[in-house]
């Protein structure tokens, strides 16, 4: 029974809380996007915003409030990584990206794929693996690259949508270029 309490008592704090419902908001997400109106990207928009807040303020109550668990530093990239993932590839598949624009999508989805196993490696020899700053970087620019693309899309404006996908080749770039600082410093350990 203690140990029970225990655990739920660590799967309850805040950030957890927090990361665990941006993963339940991904289905009305995904709903936003097959209702195929404006409405529709409205509400994903809108689910977008509010995980997007949710990955800020889970990092920050972890770490103002000294809540950081074992939990917490496994969901929250694994939160993220499937949040970029399907907006990617939603956004590719409803036509809100232009065909080079998929070039930049396929490099930041292998990236992630390829960090989650180098993350997974990290974490099984020495039980952690730190967040580097240009990753934190990373996210917030595929986050803003992809509401923008959302919004775009809400707001019927083709310009909007190109700085979208300047930014999504950004976000690409610079997705590459952590991944190597986390794959180098895999080799060096």
């Amino acid at each position: 029974m203690f140990l029970g309490a225990v655990a739920m008592n660590k799967i309850s704090t805040v950030p957890n809380i927090l990361t665990i419902s941006r993963v339940l908001l991904l289905p009305i997400f995904a709903f936003g996007f097959f209702m195929e109106s404006k409405s529709g990207a409205v509400l994903a928009l809108l689910i977008f915003v509010l995980c997007c807040v949710t990955d800020y303020l889970d990092g920050y109550y972890a770490r103002a409030y000294k809540q950081a668990t074992k939990l917490g530093r496994i969901l929250d990239p694994i939160a993220d990584k499937i949040l970029v993932s399907i907006s990617v590839l939603f956004m590719a598949s409803f036509g809100m990206l232009s065909r080079t624009a998929l070039i930049p999508s396929a490099v930041i989805l292998c990236r992630e794929v390829v960090i989650s196993g180098v993350r997974d490696i990290a974490e099984s020899k020495d039980g952690y693996f730190k967040t580097a700053l240009l990753a934190k970087w990373k996210t917030a620019m595929q986050m803003v690259s992809i509401a923008t693309v959302i919004l775009a899309s809400v707001l019927e404006s083709g310009m909007l949508a190109g700085i979208g996908e300047v930014m999504i080749w950004g976000s690409a770039g610079i997705a590459v270029c952590s991944g190597f600082i986390y794959c180098r410093r895999m080799i060096y350990r």
